[in-house]
């Protein structure tokens, strides 16, 4: 029993060494360092009174593409601000290609011209987004930005009329996105088919002067385009200046060529040639003047008329008689190449596999080949709405004329829509669109006028919308936004 308990002494002893070993504390593993945070997002951009001598009002930052667009009341006076943001977790935030450190709430920032800050992420990645900070009225502007967001439009402009005053007037965006010109209330642009209004007023004005009528037949035996055509088909000879005028030429335009003044089949011609190229192909599919049927090339033969009547190319006999009256100076053909743009002209953009230079603009001078800024846009509603508050350009029998729908189809009437199925009401208007411009121009009844053109237009839907109903449903909301300054800003 001794001989037993020694062993199990010797054993126990042996066995608390190896334990006594074996309890030594397991040393903490090393801690894996974490990666670097990549974020490099500013997530939302405001101003508020408390940082901000003056502001009346919290703004908040709109992001379009890389561009924060922060409107500003009216009367703040623009100058060095401090700005609350967020910005990814790590992010370090700078201005511009500086190295100044930007401190949320706390550092200011000359915002009087576009700036931008530089966020650099935890592993040095950059990211750069510009702030454009104007005055104006927030409410407005947010429906502008809304809308050029779902459209991916890079710039816009707004201009508002009302009885006589230029009431509100801005740029959004950029005129040159390459080169962050920001698009300015004095920036042209393409007017598409509202371009058609002004070739109508000028043919108003020759109307009024006695040397033409709305029954001319310009084809005619004896026609005023009748010896520079001798060649067109038969039935070219009824058509007159009011079918023109009305779209209701009787043309079978559907196939050879569709649409002549857009057809590749045409390009390089003149306007004189297209008309030819065209009149000697058509047959009709319909009597002029029983039909609508919107027409490009009536209105193409239009300024060939005007043209041949005044012994005076289009354009300037529209500056003279019709626009320049109105006071608006920048109603002129638009560029046809980028490198060849005038200042304050919009660089326009189209969507991938598109041109939005590939158009000869003076040949489509009196359809769609016109630009100008949308305060002049205004200019002129306001100089033929038939009341007081600015000077008028016509009487008021070639309004009456002019605004009048026609009996064949209710919402045109000479050069003008009208009668909108659910907005607008009361309203003459027209709208415009080619690679690089969509554009909308409002004549209320009331004296309350709007104009709105894009530098861009996509062909993609928002939300099952096209770009060109939107732009409608926008101008209408605009057109009944009444809240809005007072002050003249055409004086």
């Amino acid at each position: 029993m001794k001989k037993f308990l020694l062993y199990l002494s010797a054993f126990l002893l042996i066995s608390c060494a190896f334990v006594a070993c074996d309890d030594k504390p397991t040393p903490e593993p090393e801690p894996t360092p974490s990666a670097p945070k990549t974020g490099k997002e500013i997530t939302s951009i405001t101003v508020t009174p408390s940082k901000n001598a003056g502001l009346t009002a919290v703004c908040t930052g709109f992001l379009l593409s890389d561009t924060y667009n922060i409107t500003v009341p009216i009367d703040y006076n623009i100058g060095e601000m401090i700005f609350d943001f967020k910005v990814s977790e790590g992010a370090k935030v700078t201005l511009g290609a500086t190295t100044n450190e930007v401190v949320s709430g706390e550092t200011k920032v000359n915002a009087s011209k576009l700036f931008y800050f530089t966020v650099t992420a935890e592993n040095g990645q950059k990211k750069l987004y510009y702030v454009d900070v104007r005055n104006g009225v927030d409410a407005f502007d947010k429906k502008v930005l809304k809308f050029m967001k779902n459209y991916n439009l890079p710039g816009m402009s707004v201009s508002v009329a009302d009885k006589g005053k230029l009431v509100y007037s801005r740029g959004y965006g950029y005129a040159d996105r390459e080169n962050r010109e920001r698009m300015d209330r004095g920036h042209m642009l393409r007017l598409a088919s509202v371009s058609k209004t002004f070739c109508s007023m000028s043919i108003q004005r020759l109307i009024d002067d006695g040397k033409l009528s709305l029954t001319d037949k310009p084809f005619a035996e004896g026609g005023i385009l009748a010896e520079d055509y001798p060649e067109i088909k038969a039935g070219n000879e009824k058509i007159t200046i009011r079918n023109l005028l009305e779209h209701q030429n009787g043309w079978d335009d559907r196939y050879d060529p569709y649409d002549p003044m857009f057809s590749s089949a045409t390009n390089g011609m003149t306007s004189e040639e297209t008309i030819e190229y065209a009149l000697k192909r058509y047959s009709f599919r319909y009597e002029p003047g029983t039909e609508y049927d919107y027409s490009n090339l009536g209105y193409c033969i239009l300024g060939r008329v005007i043209e041949k009547i005044t012994g005076m190319e289009y354009e300037d006999y529209m500056q003279q008689q019709v626009a320049e009256p109105a006071g608006a100076y920048t109603v002129q053909v638009s560029s046809d190449t980028k490198a060849n743009r005038l200042p304050m002209e919009c660089v326009f953009y189209a969507p991938s596999g598109y041109n939005a230079y590939g158009k000869n603009m003076k040949r489509l001078d009196s359809c769609g080949g016109l630009m100008a800024s949308t305060d002049d846009l205004v200019r002129v509603c306001s100089a033929i709405d038939g009341l007081d508050g600015y000077p008028e350009i016509f009487p008021q029998s070639t309004l009456d004329r002019m605004f009048t729908p026609s009996e064949t189809y209710k919402r045109y009437g000479l050069g003008w829509r009208m009668n909108h199925s659910s907005l607008l009401p009361g309203c003459c208007y027209h709208t415009g669109n080619i690679n690089g411009t969509a554009s909308l121009m409002i004549r209320g009844g009331d004296g309350h006028h709007i104009a709105l053109v894009n530098n861009s237009r996509t062909y993609t839907s928002y939300n099952g919308t096209s770009l060109d109903t939107a732009q409608i449903i926008l101008g209408d909301e605009l057109w009944n936004f009444r809240s809005l300054p007072a002050e003249d800003l055409f004086e």
